[in-house]
This record gives C-alpha cells, sequence and structure tokens, in this order.
C-alpha cells in the first residue's frame, strides 16, 4: 500500500467513526460505491481524483483532509514532504491543507499536455483563486472560457461545475486556493 494510500484509508475511517456513519450511510452521501469505500478504508484500492471529489463533497471535506496526514502548526513545507494525489494526466499537491480556522486550503496543479479534469464543483458558497505559474491555463465556468497566462490569476465561485484544460504541448502548472464559507 502507497503512503497516499494509508493516510486517505486513515482519514476516511476516522471522519467514518467520529460521526458514526455506516458504509451504506457514507455511500449514499458521496455517490460512490459501498464496496469502493469499504476498499479505500482497508487501503486496498487507490481513488481517483473523480472519487476522491465525490467523497469529498458529499461529505462536506475539503480534498486535502482526505489526502493529507493531520500536522500541528506547520511553519515550513518542503515539496520532498508533500504526498502528490496522482491521476492519469494529472498530479495534486496538497501544500496547505484545508484547515477549519482558516477555511481555505492551496495546492499546486499539474496538468499534462492535451489532458484536461473536470470538477463537479466545490461546497456551496466556496470560491476559487488560480494563479497560473507555467504555461497557458484553460478553465471553462458557466459556459465561459478562460485562458490563464503566467501573468494572470482568476477567481471564481467553484460550486458549480468547472473544467481544467492545459490545450498546449507543455506541462502546466498552477496553484489553486479554495476557500470555503
Amino acid at each position: 500500500m502507497s503512503n497516499i494510500q494509508n493516510v486517505i484509508a486513515c482519514n476516511l475511517m476516522s471522519y467514518r467513526k467520529k460521526n458514526q456513519l455506516s458504509l451504506d450511510k457514507m455511500s449514499k452521501l458521496t455517490n460512490v460505491s459501498k464496496n469502493m469505500l469499504s476498499q479505500i478504508e482497508r487501503g486496498e484500492s487507490n481513488p481517483t481524483i473523480t472519487t476522491l471529489w465525490k467523497i469529498a463533497n458529499g461529505l462536506h471535506l475539503s480534498l486535502s483532509e482526505l489526502t493529507t496526514q493531520q500536522q500541528d502548526n506547520v511553519n515550513f513545507i518542503d515539496s520532498t514532504d508533500i504526498l502528490p494525489i496522482e491521476d492519469d494526466n494529472v498530479v495534486v499537491y496538497p501544500y496547505f491543507p484545508y484547515d477549519k480556522s482558516r477555511q481555505f486550503e492551496m495546492f499546486k496543479m499539474e496538468i499534462q499536455p492535451g489532458c484536461e479534469k473536470s470538477s463537479e464543483g466545490h461546497h456551496l458558497n466556496s470560491e476559487e483563486f488560480i494563479i497560473v505559474n507555467k504555461g497557458v491555463l484553460t478553465i471553462s465556468v458557466n459556459d465561459e472560457v478562460y485562458n490563464i497566462d503566467e501573468t494572470q490569476a482568476l477567481r471564481f465561485n467553484s460550486d458549480i461545475a468547472h473544467t481544467y484544460q492545459n490545450n498546449t504541448s507543455e506541462l502546466i502548472t498552477f496553484t489553486a486556493t479554495v476557500y470555503y464559507q
């Protein structure tokens, strides 16, 4: 079992037990099968980012609450300390996991050339702030398409479906901050 699988398994099981949820109830909340949730909790499945987003949204958690080891007062983060979440042609690096007292999470995302990643939307009234570090990122929100380069940034209400696209031949990297109200 990879380290990230272990972290997700522990976080999911802890959440379920703390909130006294059965696998059936959790399955209904997340639209993820009971069997898949059980496999994830046992560390027998490496869930996709899409599955993790379904779980996070259904349980009203941030993605990083599922994928990051709980730590006390983090003052310095080295990229070698981060457990990346990999899914097909997308990698997410959760630099600053969700903290209820701050109500945000921040992560770096990499998208391979010619690839895209869709999100069903985050929690109600959430906002996302994007800063492109390298390349030109295309984001579709509310039937509007935005091309953001390294000199630009974008803020949008992220509780609706949106898609991140790399329509170039170069790797794109960007930093995203999701604020939860």
